[in-house]
């Protein structure tokens, strides 16, 4: 039973992320990699989590691919390209067993590595955006466009976190709810592309958890599936606000060495 609480726990994740995500700007990779993370080394979870969103973004993009504004995606998708690429490369310069300190509580040692305290951090930075008022209704004007796609891609091919800065900046470019689901879906297409290609010259493919990637795309495409026919965006600020808080939770954990 124990053997298979990770996978009930990925199809659970995966399936209802896709579902609630489809239509909120919030994006997959955000909630699949706190999950990879309990089971596996974050450099093994990230490369995991981004094979699992950029497999679903490809359906999503065929699915919403009439409705795409092709001016936003070159202004931002270009720059977020770029970003993404070297937020990836800088993974591969950080070391994966380098101890940025420990501590002792009640004769136990926690070792907390440089890797997962940075990604810890970034799940708290991007918890925050969500969970604090002032960040959530933060906008941006159509002409820092480039700048968003940059920052953006970076996050995105550092950690997989691309989705709360992305909706940052195209939610207040006032364009349709549909043209800005398909415009979100294509640069978050990009983003993954270029990074999954750049975790691959860094990465043991023997070491990745293949069972577990093929059983979180079936059930996120599933989740897509079920999104795209039946989901409501006014539902959506229940699910935002506990995804943050499990964000936040998790990424608390890491740098503070427990997982």
């Amino acid at each position: 039973m124990l053997d298979l609480l990770p996978y009930l726990i990925l199809a659970l994740v995966a399936m209802l992320a896709s579902f609630a995500t489809f239509f909120s700007g919030f994006g997959l990779g955000t909630l699949l990699l706190p999950v990879f993370a309990l089971f596996f080394e974050i450099e093994i979870a990230i490369l995991a989590t981004a094979l699992v969103h950029f497999t679903t973004g490809i359906f999503k993009f065929l699915l919403t691919m009439k409705s795409i504004d092709f001016s936003i995606l070159l202004r931002f998708g270009i720059t977020a390209g770029v970003g993404s690429y070297i937020g990836s490369l800088i993974i591969s310069h950080l070391g994966q067993d380098v101890i940025f300190y420990d501590y002792k509580v009640f004769n136990q040692i926690f070792k907390v590595e440089v890797f997962n305290f940075i990604i810890g951090i970034l799940m708290i930075i991007f918890a925050l955006i969500e969970l604090i008022p002032s960040f959530k209704s933060k906008s941006f004007d159509k002409k820092y466009l480039p700048l968003g796609g940059f920052i953006s891609g970076f996050f995105g091919g550092l950690s997989g976190h691309q989705g709360a800065l992305r909706s940052a900046f195209l939610s207040k470019t006032e364009i349709e709810k549909h043209v800005f689901i398909a415009t979100s879906v294509s640069i978050a297409m990009i983003i993954d592309l270029v990074r999954v290609s750049s975790y691959f010259q860094m990465s043991n493919f023997e070491n990745l958890p293949w069972k577990m990637i093929s059983f979180g795309v079936f059930f996120a495409l599933t989740g897509t599936f079920f999104g795209k026919r039946y989901f409501d965006k006014k539902q959506n600020v229940n699910i935002r606000l506990l995804v943050s808080v499990f964000l936040f939770l998790i990424g608390t954990a890491m740098i503070l060495g427990f997982i």
